[in-house]
This record gives C-alpha cells, structure tokens and sequence, in this order.
C-alpha cells in the first residue's frame, strides 16, 4: 500500500515586508542630506573660530623664517590671549623683525606690569650730546615701526639719561632737553611708519628715572636710553619706574 504524501502548509506572501528595507532606506537618506545641509551652512566664523582655537593650540606664533608675514595678528591675539600673553608674543615678534638688522642683539625687550619696553642704549642710536639718528640703523627702525604699527595698544618714547655733564659741543642746554629730543627723533621714525598720532606720546625723564647705578661708567651708560613702551589704552596713565633685574632679551 503506498504511504501517503504529507502535504506542506502554504505559506503566503507578507504584502508589508518591504516596508522595512524602505524604511531603513529613507532614514539612511535622510542622514545623508542633513549631513549635506550642515556642511553647506558652516559659516565663516565657525570657520574663523576654528583656526583661531587650532592656533593657541599649536602656538602663540606661527613658525617660520620670515619676519612680518609669520605673524599673527597682535589685533587678533588681542581679542583671544591676556594681555601679559599678549606682550610676550610682542615681544617675540619685536625678535623676529631684528633679525638679521643692524639692531640685533640690540634691543632689549622687557615686560613689566602687563606692559613691554623696547630699551635702546644711547650709543647706538645717537652720537654723545646729539639727537640724530645714526643712519645705519634706519631700515631696523623702520621695520620695527611697521610691526608696532600693526600692534594694538598706545605707545609712549622715553628720553633717559644720566647725571653726567654734557659734551660742551652739544646743542642742548641741560639733559632733560636731550632725553626729550632724543625721544621725538625715534617716534618721528614711529609716525613715518603709519603709527597712528592718537597712539603716540612723548616723555623726557632726563636723569629722574634710572635704571642702574650712577656709581659706575657701566651703571651711567645703562641709564642713557630710549625706551618704547607699549600698553593697553586702560594703562595709559601709567609709567615706567622699573628698576634693572639684570635680565637681557
């Protein structure tokens, strides 16, 4: 006798399923254009904020061998960095424009109270007793007047000098006289140069603020000198009355 077939159940079709691969689908698709839409609509200052915050990341300075075009700039590291970060950046770029110039090793940057001080000796810049600039150093004060040009903050020239009696040929009557002369010879460099006037103030001091002894030749010859002080226009007031710690550039 034949055994009897068993017979499967019918399954029938789900007219639903696809539902699921559809849905899937659409979601990916969705994913993908706001994905699009998001990029499309980055704007510049998230753009901007991001280079900002990957520059403070790396460095206060980009590096490199040039001078000004390797520099941030001071009106953007004003806006991102406290102003004591600020002069000490200015005071690396003050380095990097005299590279290479006849003021190399000459200047002596000094931060003080939020404040950075440019110290040029006398006989450098000047002959004994006079207030004209020695024209060999014309081109690095010229580049140094473009970086502060560039610099936020106000800028103040000192004229210093010492207890010492003046070369009897000297145009000058007495040294307060010279340190203001001298003073007015380096900010007209400062003005030429596209330093704003507003920015721009002039002092004499003669020999009431020294830096070093009076005793000595050494002492007398630190206390002859121009300054360049830069500083925040809240500061504007205010004075330079350091004394010398003994540290150089």
């Amino acid at each position: 006798m034949a055994r009897k077939k068993k017979q499967e159940p019918e399954v029938l079709p789900n007219p639903e399923s696809w539902m699921g691969t559809f849905a899937d689908l659409v979601s990916l698709m969705l994913t993908f254009f706001i994905l699009l839409v998001s990029m499309s609509t980055l704007d510049k200052t998230g753009l901007s904020d991001i280079s900002t915050y990957f520059k403070r990341a790396v460095s206060v300075l980009n590096a490199g061998e040039k001078t000004e075009m390797q520099m941030i700039s001071p009106f953007e590291m004003q806006r991102i960095v406290k102003p004591r970060e600020l002069m000490l950046a200015m005071r690396q770029n003050s380095r990097k424009v005299l590279q290479n110039s006849t003021l190399e090793h000459k200047v002596n940057a000094i931060i003080l109270n939020d404040q950075l001080i440019l110290r040029m000796s006398d006989a450098v810049l000047f002959e004994p007793g006079r207030a004209d600039l020695n024209a060999a150093h014309d081109e690095a004060l010229k580049r140094l007047a473009r970086m502060l040009s560039a610099s936020p903050g106000m800028i103040r020239v000192e004229g210093h000098s010492d207890t010492g009696k003046l070369p009897d040929d000297s145009p000058y009557p007495d040294a307060w006289s010279l340190s203001l002369a001298r003073a007015a010879s380096v900010l007209r460099v400062l003005e030429r140069e596209g330093v704003n006037t507003y920015r721009l103030s002039l002092a004499g001091y003669g020999s009431s603020r020294p830096v070093s002894t009076e005793a000595t030749p050494y002492g007398r010859a630190k206390n002859r000198r121009v300054d360049i002080v830069l500083y925040s226009e809240e500061n504007r007031n205010s004075g330079n009355t350091e004394v010398d710690d003994g540290q150089g550039r």
